[in-house]
C-alpha cells in the first residue's frame, strides 16, 4: 500500500497542514460528462503549470533553507538552479518567499492550487473544471507573476528540453499507482497523479463535487532507474 508522507517545513506546525487533505484549496466545477470520463481511472501527468510553480518555489529563500521542501538531490535540480539561479531576486520569487516565510503552512495551499491551472499559449490560466476561490493564496496576483517569470526566463524551453525525463516519470507513476492502492488511502472515484522531479514527498488533495470526487496525488517517483541527465538546455533570457 502506498503511504502518504508529508513535506517538512521550517515551522513544525506546517507539517500538520501538509499532511491534511484540504478540499478548500481547489473546488470543483465537475460536469456529469467529466465524472463519466474519469470515474475508475488513474491518469498520471506532467504539468507545465505545476512545474513552473515548483520552480518558483525552489528559488525562494525558504526552499533553499529547507531542503525537504523540494528535492535538491538530483541532476535536474542542479540544472534548474544553473538555468534559473540568476532570477532568484525577481519580484515574483521575492513576494512568494515573503508570504510563505510569514505563513509556511501556506506552501500546501500554493502547491495544491497549482493543479487547477494550465499553461495555454504562454498564459497561466484556470482549467475549466476547477475553481480556487477559497484558497488562501491569491492566485490572481501570483498568476500574473508566474506568467511574467515564464516569459522572462524562457521557461518553456527548459520544460521542453526535459520532456524525456517527464515522460519516464509519468510511465513510472502509471506502473506504480492504480485504483486499488490509491483508494486504500484516499476515498475518491478517480485520480490524477502529478509528477515532478522537484517533488520531495508525496502529498494528496481531495476535490469533491456533487456526484464525483477526485483524488490528486503529487507523487514522488524513484529517479534512480531513470535517465535523469537533461538534454542541452538553451540559455535563459535576461
Amino acid at each position: 500500500m502506498k503511504k502518504n508522507f508529508t513535506f517538512a517545513a521550517i515551522i513544525i506546525s506546517a507539517v500538520v497542514f501538509f499532511s491534511s487533505c484540504q478540499t478548500q484549496n481547489i473546488a470543483s466545477r465537475f460536469t456529469s460528462k467529466y465524472a463519466k470520463a474519469n470515474t475508475g481511472k488513474v491518469v498520471a501527468q506532467s504539468s507545465e503549470a505545476v512545474e513552473l510553480g515548483y520552480t518558483m518555489l525552489a528559488l525562494t529563500e525558504l526552499a533553499q533553507k529547507d531542503t525537504n521542501m523540494v528535492d535538491h538531490n538530483s541532476a535536474y535540480y542542479t540544472e534548474l538552479m544553473k538555468f534559473f539561479g540568476k532570477h532568484q531576486n525577481d519580484k515574483g520569487i521575492q513576494q512568494l518567499n515573503a508570504q510563505l516565510t510569514r505563513n509556511p503552512e501556506f506552501v500546501k495551499n500554493y502547491v495544491d492550487g497549482l493543479f487547477a491551472f494550465q499553461m495555454n499559449n504562454g498564459r497561466f490560466g484556470l482549467k475549466a473544471d476547477y475553481r480556487i476561490d477559497l484558497n488562501k493564496i491569491d492566485f490572481k496576483r501570483y498568476g500574473s507573476l508566474l506568467e511574467k517569470f515564464y516569459h522572462a526566463t524562457n521557461f518553456h524551453s527548459f520544460y521542453m528540453q526535459h520532456q524525456d525525463l517527464y515522460a519516464q516519470m509519468v510511465q513510472k507513476a502509471n506502473e506504480q499507482y492504480n485504483m486499488a492502492n490509491l483508494q486504500s488511502t484516499v476515498n475518491a472515484k478517480g485520480f490524477q497523479v502529478v509528477v515532478s522531479p522537484l517533488t520531495k514527498a508525496t502529498s494528496t488533495l481531495t476535490i469533491k463535487g456533487s456526484a464525483y470526487t477526485e483524488g490528486v496525488i503529487f507523487a514522488t517517483v524513484n529517479m534512480n532507474n531513470l535517465n535523469a541527465a537533461p538534454q542541452q538546455v538553451l540559455a535563459s533570457k535576461e
